[in-house]
Parts: structure tokens; sequence; C-alpha cells
């Protein structure tokens, strides 16, 4: 089933650049671009298992053929910028070593990945407003600055994730385990939580859960580097409000939290 997008929720993919003519577009040609929107999330873990698999055999004409088939499908989706790196990515193939090419993979993963995750958040909200329910969360509004705790296990990843938030103007409290969180909540109340799905002993989910038995209402951002609808709904299920792949782009992240602290999510 394919869930018909809004213009106003199309442009809110900050990552589609969408021709001026296609605003004045039907219901059948609408009806036909959120289609095209479905196959390439649809298509998008199998482009992604062939570029990785490209790169660990060091097959370059394979990883140039499939990042040819990719340009395609990005052209069709006016993912411009996607398209873009992507050409840029499949030009600069044999220029760098093996290290190289891997993290620059890697990145392209993580930006089409968001976008992947982006497309199934709209249709998720577009289908969830038809439907006569409150919402499962509620945002804070305060006049001071809004609080967020990051989870990860990660040191890494949270003092990037701190830096960027806090350079954005966000007090940001980061913590490497569930336990640590849930000790947290004892004294602090987040605005907002940032979870990370996979971690040892207590992972995101489980962790989601016990936040809402303590009572925390806050909207919950998970990090992930796993974007199949399955995996994405399970975490909607559990209070998701978006989500951030792994690795993040800085914009990218800032955008997400700023447009939940709007009410924009």
């Amino acid at each position: 089933m394919v869930t018909k997008l809004s213009k106003e929720a199309l442009q809110s993919i900050s990552q589609l650049r969408l021709p001026p003519r296609m605003y004045d577009m039907g219901a059948t040609l609408l009806n036909r671009y959120c289609a095209t929107l479905v196959e390439f999330v649809e298509d998008f873990p199998e482009f992604e298992a062939a570029l990785k698999k490209a790169v660990v055999i060091g097959d370059s004409g394979s990883l140039e053929r499939t990042l040819s088939l990719f340009a395609e499908t990005l052209a069709n989706i006016h993912a411009d910028g996607l398209k873009q790196e992507c050409d840029r990515l499949r030009d600069g193939i044999n220029a760098g070593g093996r290290d190289k090419l891997e993290a620059d993979v890697t990145n392209f993963l993580a930006s089409a990945g968001t976008l992947s995750v982006d497309i199934q958040m709209a249709q998720h909200r577009a289908e969830e407003a038809l439907k006569p329910k409150p919402r499962k969360y509620e945002v804070i509004y305060a006049n001071d600055t809004k609080s967020i705790l990051a989870v990860d296990d990660i040191p890494v990843t949270l003092n990037l994730l701190s830096a960027v938030l806090t350079k954005a103007g966000y007090k940001v409290t980061g913590v490497t385990s569930g336990a640590a969180a849930l000790g947290y909540i004892e004294k602090f109340t987040p605005n907002l939580f940032i979870l990370d799905i996979e971690m040892p002993k207590m992972n995101g989910f489980e962790l989601a859960v016990k936040l809402r038995e303590a009572g925390q209402t806050a909207p919950m951002v998970f990090l992930t580097g796993n974007t199949t609808r399955e995996y994405l709904m399970r975490a909607v299920k559990l209070g998701a409000v978006d989500f951030i792949v792994k690795p993040f782009n800085a914009d990218s992240v800032t955008e997400k939290i700023n447009n939940i602290f709007k009410g924009a999510v």
C-alpha cells in the first residue's frame, strides 16, 4: 500500500529537491511519485548490501555498476544532493586507497539511509494523522534551555552529539548505559531522549520501555544503522519521533532536533 504524502510533507524531507513544476502536479502524478519513493525505500537494503559486498571483495566493477543504478534511482526521486555524492563516489573509486573508499561508502550509505528513514517517517506521520487517537508523547516547551539526555555505549558518539547540539543551543548530558540513564532520571527530567538501539546489557528498545514505565513523557530519537521498516516501526511503537542514522551528519541532526522542539513532527 502506498501512503499518499502531501506536498508539504514532501517539502519537509530535506534531501529531496523537487522541481517547481512538481508542486502543481495533480493527484495521479503525486501518487505516482509517492510510489517511486516507496520503491526507493524497499530497494535501499539491497543497494546497501551490494555496495558493502563490492567494497569487501574489492570488486570495483560491481561497485561502479551498483552506484550507477543507485544514481538513476536518486535522480528519479529528485534527491539531487545525494545523486551528486553518488556520482563523486563513483568517479573516485580508483582514486584513493581501500580505507578511504570504505569510509566514503559508509558515509554515503548513512546519508542515503537517512533519506530512507525520513521518507518512512513522513509516511508514518501521514498514516497516524488519519487515526483519531492522542499522541503518545508530549513536547515540553520551556523558556529556558532545552535539556537532552543522550545514551550510547560509545563515548566518541556521545562527544560528537554533545558538541553538535551544544553548539545549537541545547544542554546535553551523555551517559554510556541504560542503567546510567535510569539513574539520571531519578534526579532530572530531560526534554528529549536520544537513545542508541544497539547497546550491551540493555538495548535502546528495552531502555525506552523502562523510561516510559518511570513516567518519562519526553519525545525519543533513536540512533541506528538499521533502516528497515520493521525495525523502525518497532522503535515508533516505543515512542520514537525520529531517527539519527550513523555515522550522522551534524546539520541533519540539528535540523531534526530543532523540528522536534518546534513541534514540527
